[in-house]
């Protein structure tokens, strides 16, 4: 596999509002490195405050780092040098999936016109083009064409979800960020959407980055597991090295955690 993402000493300070009663919050993501190869899928897990989810803002351009590099393609996608020259194709490189995906569409704009906005100002297709895109990513995506016209209350969470898979494989992006992705469905539309993802991103040579409390589903789906804990990554490798010989003690307390609730029999 070809080395698709590199990150190198992504960083990021934050402090919070001071109080006069103690000093102000600090905290301090980074350095972080990283790479992901295409086609690859990477978890990255931990507990609250790890570190994790700002990481995956990071990556996805939601939140804007104080230092480091991020290169897509061996191309510079992101520096603190460069941080106003991104061209519209780069941006387009790196898509995020929505938790919460009915918090993420417009309730008074039908899905085509949510799904034509990225196409519009990041692509040179005509509207007619646009409309064929739209009606084949929908059908890709397990829905209809004729969902084009429909409204967010008229879907399910698992049809909203879909919608906003559409929109992140819609400009043909390179790699995937999602935190959470899995988090807000039922049991039965969860494994849908896991098996939808693996297939579009078999079919689409994509990467996938993403954050997850669900181990079960980290260790079913994920090539490589990075693990987080107060702003590092405190350990990393393949996903059954990681579950099978942890070295780390938080990396340890995790995966006993996640022993804990499953049959010993599946660990076997």
């Amino acid at each position: 596999m070809s080395q698709i993402l590199d990150v190198s000493g992504l960083t990021f300070r934050h402090s919070g509002k001071k109080h006069w009663l103690k000093k102000p919050e600090i905290f301090a993501l980074g350095p972080i490195d990283m790479q992901v190869m295409k086609g690859e899928t990477i978890a990255i897990i931990g507990q609250n405050r790890s570190g994790k989810s700002l990481l995956a803002k990071m990556l996805a351009g939601a939140v804007e780092p104080d230092a480091g590099t991020i290169r897509l393609l061996e191309r510079k996608y992101w520096s603190v040098k460069h941080r106003n020259a991104r061209k519209k194709a780069d941006i387009t490189g790196i898509r995020m999936i929505f938790q919460h995906s009915s918090e993420s569409m417009n309730p008074g704009i039908s899905v085509g016109q949510i799904l034509d906005e990225p196409l519009r100002l990041n692509s040179s297709l005509s509207e007619s083009q646009r409309k064929d895109l739209i009606a084949d990513t929908l059908v890709k995506v397990g829905l209809l064409r004729e969902h084009f016209y429909f409204y967010r209350h008229m879907l399910s969470d698992g049809q909203q979800q879909r919608v906003s898979l559409a929109r992140a494989i819609l400009p043909d992006p390179k790699v995937l960020i999602a935190d959470e992705p899995f988090a807000a469905l039922d049991p039965t539309i969860r494994s849908q959407t896991v098996n939808l993802i693996l297939r579009l991103q078999k079919e689409m040579g994509l990467a996938f980055v993403f954050i997850s409390h669900n181990l079960g589903i980290v260790r079913h789906i994920a090539d490589r597991v990075i693990v987080m804990d107060n702003g590092q990554i405190i350990e990393s490798g393949k996903t059954e090295t990681i579950f099978r010989w942890p070295q780390h003690e938080m990396t340890k307390k995790l995966v006993l955690s996640y022993q804990s609730l499953v049959p010993q029999q599946t660990l076997r």
